[in-house]
């Protein structure tokens, strides 16, 4: 109930499901884009060698909502979706959008390990 109430008051714009689902549509975009597509932000080279994008599957990790950030204008809210390789599940690397108090994008983060 408590969640329903905060939840109610931070996505006012949006839902947390549909940030979500903004989230990964554009990891799927970027993904495409690095796979099959130009490349265009030369990052293919970054990922492990030899894997395609078949072999990357994706968890949840966080909908963190940001009152305080040396990193991020505030209030923010952070989506954060964990890469990880399908036959190991060995994590390969963590990918963020920022969405300001409007619930309008301000960030993209790609963290490969």
């Amino acid at each position: 109930m408590i969640l329903e109430q905060i939840e109610g008051i931070i996505f006012k714009n949006r839902t947390k499901d549909q940030l979500i689902e903004d989230a990964l549509a554009s990891l799927s975009g970027l993904l495409a884009d690095t796979f099959t597509g130009d490349d265009v932000n030369a990052l293919k080279t970054e990922f492990p060698e030899g894997i395609q994008i078949e072999d990357i599957g994706v968890q949840l990790k966080a909908a963190v909502v940001y009152l305080n950030s040396k990193e991020f204008d505030v209030p923010s809210i952070e989506i954060a979706i964990d890469l990880v390789q399908e036959k190991t599940q060995f994590e390969i690397g963590t990918y963020s959008l920022i969405f300001d108090e409007n619930c309008e994008q301000v960030d993209e983060i790609l963290n490969l390990y």
